[in-house]
């Protein structure tokens, strides 16, 4: 599955599979991490960001919530 993911989709599910919910500024921050350099490369951006996170969450990978601090991004748990 990973593999028909654009990199920016999976930079995004690398950090979620890090840890539980994250906001978009949470994750825009870990992706310039060192340790996301391989995936992460221009995830860093806020349109890019929203591009990939929604076809997350259209394909039910991840969901999307909005809360304090803005949306929260979760992988969905089956």
């Amino acid at each position: 599955m990973m593999s028909t993911l654009s990199r920016n989709a999976q930079c995004i599910l690398k950090i979620l599979e890090a840890g539980g919910s994250f906001t978009t500024s949470e994750i825009l921050e870990l992706a310039r991490r060192a340790e996301y350099a391989e995936v992460c490369k221009d995830c860093a951006g806020g349109d890019t960001f929203v591009i990939a996170a929604n076809q997350l969450v259209e394909r039910g990978i991840i969901t999307r919530k909005i809360g304090k601090g803005g949306y929260h991004w979760q992988i969905v748990r089956g």
